[in-house]
């Protein structure tokens, strides 16, 4: 077989070729441009949660409550208990803590940036007090954009949520209401998972859930789980409607893991967490408000696996103590540049036409 040197120069070009696309590959995740815009916006949410989480700290004070520093290293007053007669089912305390960090706030204005969403904006909520800090991030997004919050809650908790009895998500809510932090008041309230549990061990659960619906003036939404499901989804979607309303709505969020946002099929404990913008999904009976507002072309922020979410934006798990917010670079501000991309576009083509010349005959 002849050898030939120009075969043999073509080779190495295209090796060349190779290596240059990929060390460009790798360079654009380090050659980013900050967006203003996003900054501005989730520095001003992330000040907005922390300035809530403070709140929440003080009224848990002066009721009595006291702060565990075992439990809560940094002291931020927004973890539960392990166990109370509110609380649904297990729990993370590694992740409730992490759920604390304010850059949460920003991490969601991020997601609902990237939703496209314009001041006014209608947004159907359901919380549960399974994250407190969680609701707080996502009702300091919703502010800081300007956007319509319609908001359904749960009482019942996971372990170290806001499972205190005279600390339910309904009071923190009214506090943050009565501090003028948010304006915000769920428009209904169930008991949530501790309906499974039938109130805890001594069984006041239920009772105590009902005392916290009353005591803060929110419309109850009597739910039996599983038994009654389809029609407590329903029960909600109403609630979401609004036909005086301009607008449809633009944004769905969820954070927990509530019966009624996820349902009760096969898909539901297969959701990937965070922004949601297309659903595979096969009809089901049960399904939950997720999957019906996907259905409708509407996006989705599901916020349940936290620690997931954190890695995917930077944010350290765990943290002690909590990162400051003066210096910080807010999560999902530095995007890929454009401009690199398509310098590097046109000098890969350039050298492809180039190689490609050369080893014309």
């Amino acid at each position: 077989m002849d050898y030939n040197p120009d075969s043999k120069t073509r080779q190495k070009g295209l090796l060349g070729a190779a290596f240059l696309a990929v060390l460009l590959l790798v360079l654009s995740e380090y050659v980013v441009t900050p967006e203003k815009d996003r900054h501005e916006y989730g520095k001003a949410a992330a000040v907005l949660m922390h300035r809530a989480l403070d709140a929440v700290k003080k009224e848990k004070q002066r009721i009595g409550i006291a702060i565990e520093s075992r439990e809560d290293p940094n002291g931020t007053g927004i973890i539960g208990e392990e166990y109370s007669d509110l609380t649904s089912t297990l729990g993370s305390l590694s992740a409730k803590r992490t759920s604390t960090n304010p850059l949460f706030a920003a991490v969601i204005v991020d997601m609902i940036k990237d939703c496209g969403l314009t001041e006014g904006d209608r947004v159907a909520i359901t919380f549960s007090g399974s994250f407190p800090a969680l609701n707080i991030a996502a009702l300091s997004a919703v502010h800081t954009l300007k956007l319509n919050p319609i908001i359904t809650s749960s009482i019942g908790a996971s372990s170290y949520g806001a499972n205190h009895p005279e600390l339910t998500w309904l009071d923190m809510e009214r506090v943050l209401r009565e501090n003028s932090i948010f304006p915000y008041r769920s428009r209904a309230a169930s008991l949530g998972g501790i309906i499974d549990t039938q109130g805890g061990l001594d069984g006041t659960g239920m009772e105590t859930g009902l005392k916290a619906i009353q005591r803060n003036h929110v419309p109850f939404l009597d739910e039996k789980g599983k038994e009654t499901l389809i029609a407590d989804i329903q029960k909600r979607l109403e609630l979401f409607e609004d036909r005086d309303a301009e607008k449809n709505i633009a944004l769905y969020i969820n954070v927990g893991g509530s019966l009624a946002a996820l349902g009760n099929c096969p898909e539901s404990y297969s959701l990937r967490t965070g922004l949601l913008k297309d659903i595979a999904f096969r009809d089901h009976p049960q399904k939950g408000i997720i999957f019906i507002m996907s259905e409708q072309g509407i996006p989705v922020i599901h916020l349940l696996n936290i620690k997931k979410i954190a890695r995917r934006y930077g944010l350290p798990i765990d943290p002690v103590p909590l990162p400051e917010l003066t210096s910080t670079v807010m999560p999902g501000t530095r995007k890929p540049s454009r401009f690199f991309a398509a310098i590097s576009f046109v000098v890969l083509c350039v050298l492809l036409f180039y190689l490609n010349r050369k080893s014309r005959p």
